[in-house]
């Protein structure tokens, strides 16, 4: 699959228009969500999945899902991550003023990103696309220490979400929260008694499509039409791709 989106600072008081200028284009109501997001890293010694025989068997509807990414993890070691929605469970928080936890048997969704294209004649500096490869399993977070990944980063997203007519394009608003150290990996912390990690969110338009060029383009097309119809309220920017690389290079002696 490839991922392709564009993305827009939007500071916190311009996000009430932002919400009714969305929910008129798009013709429904916003979806408002709660997301943990979990970083993993693997061991230094580690290529590819060392399980990938067991959940090649155990897992018969992901498995090619799971070679594809052996067989990218074997060449590079990436971050990957894992997402949780957690909706009901923040809100649980919320009301109770203290952390909740996540049962263990809630469906988890692992997420590995390419470094994304470069831009070139027939790709806009202001279009990111990236290779992208999703699974999703209530064991997650299992199947990876069995792999020797490493929690790294624990951070909570805030959400809305709209979809054209078409269910090809989807406007998400996100703004982040980072995890005090101290809070237990299957706790949900009270967003509301805590600050964000920035003053603003950030707008994605994107587009998840088949990785063919017919289908990449027609979401390039299909971008490049949101671009020009928001260009007056809204400010694609470019960022540089390195921001989103998710490779672990090695470490070279001084």
């Amino acid at each position: 699959m490839h991922e392709l989106f564009l993305s827009s600072v939007i500071k916190d008081h311009e996000v009430p228009k932002l919400l009714a200028l969305l929910g008129g284009f798009t013709e429904m109501r916003e979806r408002h969500q709660f997301t943990r997001v979990q970083h993993f890293e693997p061991s230094p010694a580690v290529k590819g999945i060392l399980t990938i025989k067991e959940l090649q068997k155990e897992r018969h509807t992901n498995a090619s899902h799971w070679n594809e990414l052996h067989q990218i993890l074997t060449k590079q070691p990436c971050a990957i991550q894992v997402r949780t929605h957690i909706t009901e469970y923040e809100i649980e928080s919320a009301k109770k003023g203290e952390a909740v936890s996540i049962p263990a048997d809630k469906s988890r969704l692992l997420r590995w990103t390419e470094l994304p294209d470069p831009p070139s004649q027939r790709l806009p500096p202001y279009i990111t696309q990236r290779r992208t490869v999703e699974i999703a399993d209530a064991k997650l977070e299992k199947i990876l220490a069995d792999n020797k990944f490493s929690r790294v980063s624990n951070i909570f997203e805030e959400s809305y979400h709209w979809w054209q007519r078409d269910h090809f394009t989807e406007f998400a608003l996100i703004r982040t929260w980072i995890a005090e150290d101290s809070l237990p990996s299957d706790q949900v912390m009270n967003l509301a008694a805590r600050e964000p990690y920035a003053p603003y969110w950030m707008l994605y338009v994107r587009a998840l499509v088949e990785s063919s060029p017919e289908k990449m383009q027609q979401a390039q097309t299909q971008l490049e039409k949101v671009r020009d119809q928001f260009r007056e309220v809204l400010d694609f920017k470019v960022f540089d791709r390195r921001a989103m690389d998710t490779r672990i290079l090695p470490v070279t002696a001084v």
